[in-house]
């Protein structure tokens, strides 16, 4: 078991954090993948509803005292004041939640924002947002103390849980629904058990809150942070609210739902990448400090993102095919749109917590809202005439519309940093081959297709080596790491 109160380097914590995407995503992607099988497009349609509630929750709790709690024991120097933002972190964050599980019964209730589910299944989905308010809160703390250890355990353990449950539960009650949602509410006490437990030397005694100066820079990035979750999952929410009273079913929005877990799996990617050098940024003295310290993540989104949208873009019923059974492969052209979408939003969402680790919270707050009324606008006009194609421009809009408005609030304070023209040419050239073998792939059976994949990701990969698009002391490491792996092979053949 990894040591839960260790603190870590900007490249050691990327690891950690890569580490815990890695693992999370394969858990994650595989309940779903999982439930795909298991339940009716009906059924999955309700529960990828539920799914995007809890996740729009769990993004809304995240928003606000979590990142003021991070943000200041990042800049701290001691504990002076520290104490004060946890109690008010923690505090205000549970009150937040308790409105957010009433809001979600009222809306039920009135509107049945979830199909086909119990009042027991609602009051479930209430507590465990109730629970991640308690969660969201600590994974900030582990966040800023740098405890990437802790933090990656913490979430880790709460998917595992998380997907177990789910999976049993679902094989093993009737009201399948109902047990997916107990299924996440397991994850969540489990998340917030082992937080607790990371932060035990950490959380304060009873004392004095530091309620004014902590809600304050809460209210400001929660605004902002708030508008990024919403743009992820405002598009399937709508589709159940607007789309229903227009003719989209249950099944549109599964089919929809399953190209969305393809489409937007860059992001958690990139969410991870900032996540590592945000500490850093914080403390940075300089603006090109600030500039070396976003480039040093956002390097890796053509290097190593962009390569894997490239199989959605070129190949989304290979993808499709690959992971959902056959009635989900005619989600392909929504797959497109929402690779490029989701290009937008995750440049959008690093932007964003590079200017708030600088504090510049209120102009956020002023800014990422409009690329949220793009979306919502795009979607009420969208959603009744063209359905989940709709949806899905409504999304890549509101995304790029994000990514522009920040992006020009990053240069005017940090300047730009250009990739020389050499280096601007070798990139199309190494991505060639992979194009090439990926419109191969997109014709030929499933299996020959993985193969196709896996040759032009090779190909590519050797070629971005030879063309110096990756730093030496980056290929050294990794040639490190494979020959620490080869006495290991040796003795397990032994």
């Amino acid at each position: 078991m990894p040591s839960l109160t260790r603190q870590r380097s900007a490249a050691a914590s990327g690891v950690v954090l890569m580490l815990r995407f890695g693992v999370g995503a394969v858990l994650n992607y595989s309940l779903g993948v999982a439930l795909a099988w298991m339940l009716t497009p009906s059924q999955f349609g309700s529960v990828s509803v539920l799914q995007n509630v809890q996740f729009l929750c769990s993004a809304l709790l995240s928003a606000g005292f979590p990142w003021a709690l991070t943000g200041v024991i990042a800049q701290a120097d001691g504990r002076l004041g520290v104490d004060a933002a946890y109690r008010a972190a923690l505090v205000g964050n549970l009150g937040f939640g308790a409105l957010l599980a009433l809001v979600f019964v009222g809306a039920q209730i009135t509107r049945g924002v979830v199909p086909g589910i119990s009042v027991a299944t609602a009051a479930v989905i209430a507590a465990t947002i109730a629970i991640a308010s308690v969660s969201t809160t600590l994974q900030g703390a582990l966040h800023g103390e740098r405890r990437f250890d802790g933090l990656g355990f913490m979430q880790t353990t709460g998917i595992g849980m998380k997907v177990a449950l789910t999976l049993m539960l679902v094989s093993l009650m009737p009201l399948r629904i109902g047990g997916a949602a107990v299924g996440f509410l397991g994850g969540a006490i489990a998340a917030a058990v082992v937080g607790a437990w990371a932060l035990r030397d950490r959380l304060p005694r009873p004392g004095p809150i530091a309620w004014r100066a902590t809600t304050s820079r809460a209210v400001s990035m929660g605004i902002a942070t708030s508008a990024v979750s919403l743009i992820l999952t405002t598009d399937v929410v709508a589709l159940s609210l607007i789309g229903q009273r227009h003719g989209v079913s249950a099944g549109d929005i599964a089919v929809y739902q399953a190209a969305a877990v393809l489409a937007r799996a860059p992001y958690f990617v990139a969410e991870t990448l900032s996540s590592a050098v945000f500490p850093f940024i914080a403390k940075a003295e300089t603006a090109a400090a600030v500039r070396s310290w976003f480039l040093a993540a956002y390097r890796w989104v053509p290097l190593a993102l962009v390569p894997l949208q490239l199989i959605l873009l070129v190949a989304p019923e290979t993808a499709l095919a690959l992971f959902f059974p056959a009635p989900y492969e005619r989600g392909a052209d929504l797959l497109r749109i929402l690779a490029v979408g989701t290009l937008g939003l995750l440049t959008a969402d690093m932007l964003l917590k590079t200017l708030y680790a600088r504090g510049l919270t209120a102009s956020l707050a002023r800014r990422v809202p409009i690329a949220l009324m793009v979306e919502a606008v795009a979607l009420a006009v969208a959603v009744p005439r063209w359905g989940t194609t709709g949806a899905a421009v409504a999304f890549a809009v509101g995304s790029w519309t994000g990514a522009i408005v920040l992006g020009q609030l990053f240069v005017s304070h940090y300047g730009t940093s250009w990739p020389s023209r050499r280096v601007a040419l070798r990139y199309p050239l190494t991505l060639a081959p992979l194009v090439v073998l990926l419109a191969a792939a997109d014709v030929v059976p499933e299996l020959p297709a993985l193969a196709v994949i896996a040759v032009g990701l090779a190909l590519y990969a050797v070629a971005a080596v030879q063309a110096r698009l990756l730093r030496d002391d980056e290929v050294a490491r990794v040639r490190t790491f494979l020959r620490r792996l080869r006495p290991k092979r040796r003795a397990a053949q032994a």
